[in-house]
């Protein structure tokens, strides 16, 4: 079954985005939910210059980094929810 953005994680993403760099506390969601919001892609391990954790780094420039548990794009749109539609 694939995971769904649940209103606990709906939650800690919304508070995220408040964050100037998209951080989500661990102690506000579980390692099911972490799993989740990462195959949600809405949120991975991301240094600050936005290299995501595991994906290819071949210069090995970021290898030193610390990666924390950051929004992606995609996490920080969610977390703005479905815009309206403007009323005439």
């Amino acid at each position: 079954m694939a995971p769904r953005l649940t209103p606990k994680r709906l939650a800690a993403i919304r508070t995220a985005a408040e964050h100037p760099k998209g951080s989500i506390d661990p102690r506000t969601v579980s390692k099911a939910d972490e799993l989740a919001l990462e195959e949600l892609g809405l949120a991975d391990s991301i240094d600050d210059c936005g290299h995501v954790q595991r994906s290819p780094d071949p210069e090995h420039t970021h290898r030193g980094h610390p990666h924390f548990f950051r929004l992606t794009d995609d996490g920080r749109a969610a977390a703005r929810g479905p815009q309206e539609e403007p009323r005439t």
